[in-house]
């Protein structure tokens, strides 16, 4: 593969071919993926493949992670959106409120390839496009799910525990939201 630079020189360069996930802090509800025993980590640590449902040794890529309160939220390079954490409001996008201490696949994306997420305190969003796409058009949308907290401006989905697609108007009027 070749990159160009600003003055059009081209030279190789390689890309990597496995990423990890580096987690600290926090993790009383589970948003570092960790033990229990590890309630809070001072130093970054990896969360294993394994957890991802990855064999061990796999060349895992990472394209997207975002944090929210107490919850994470991870884009695999083959667009599965991966949550877990606390999940109070629904943030995780499973349709219940329980939260979950190991990372899970979105369901309701699976037939979506997840481009970006991110996370606010008790809600997500990420950015996908039909995984039938062909590629002539973007068909991009945003989905948002959890409760939009600490805003004078309406709610985008009250109470959504699954992802939802938004309208484009309303997502111009809340855009700033996310």
């Amino acid at each position: 593969m070749e990159i160009h630079d600003v003055l059009g020189d081209s030279r190789p360069v390689q890309l990597a071919t496995k990423s990890a996930i580096y987690v600290w802090g926090y993790n009383q509800r589970g948003q570092t993926g960790r033990k229990d025993k590890e309630s809070q980590l001072r130093i970054p640590k990896s969360l294993p493949p394994e957890l991802f449902g990855c064999p061990a040794g796999f060349n895992s890529r990472w394209l997207d992670i975002a944090c929210g309160r107490e919850h994470t939220a991870a884009v695999a390079s083959d667009g599965s959106l991966f949550t877990w954490g606390a999940n109070d409001f629904g943030q995780l996008g499973d349709g219940t409120e329980e939260g979950r201490k190991h990372p899970q696949k979105v369901q309701l994306l699976q037939t979506e390839f997840v481009k970006s997420v991110s996370c606010g305190a008790h809600c997500t969003a990420a950015i996908a496009e039909p995984c039938e796409n062909d590629g002539t058009i973007s068909t991009s949308r945003l989905w948002v799910w959890g409760k939009n907290q600490g805003s004078n401006y309406p709610c985008l989905y009250w109470g959504a525990f699954t992802p939802n697609t938004v309208h484009y108007m309303m997502l111009l009027f809340n855009i700033h939201l996310l």
